[in-house]
């Protein structure tokens, strides 16, 4: 048996490994999403436009100014925020959005 014969089965084992860690890594770069009401939180000029998923759960959402114009004119309606990542090192929490979808109309 020379050198290359017994180093295919290494070889290939890595391979696996490698692919397999890659796809598996997918899964989580995937959207997540949270819903709740839109709303804006802070006192002017500090305002920020969040998201109240929970009686006492506000998350700030940090988005592109056309997403932001667009839920600023939908506030108190819910929505499902799409979200890449978020940061739980502010207090509250920040998440950063991809995408939105309304799904009901201003509560009474």
């Amino acid at each position: 048996m020379n050198v290359k014969q017994q180093l295919m089965p290494v070889i290939i084992l890595i391979a696996v490994l490698f692919i397999s860690g890659c796809t598996g890594s997918y899964n989580t770069l995937r959207a997540k999403y949270m819903v709740g009401e839109v709303v804006v939180v802070g006192n002017e000029p500090f305002t920020h436009l969040a998201i109240q998923t929970g009686p006492s759960s506000i998350i700030i959402l940090d988005c592109d100014k056309e997403t932001k114009d667009f839920l600023l004119n939908n506030q108190g309606k819910t929505a499902k925020i799409f979200f890449e990542k978020m940061d739980d090192k502010e207090t509250p929490n920040v998440i950063y959005v991809k995408k939105y979808e309304i799904i009901s109309k201003v509560r009474q």
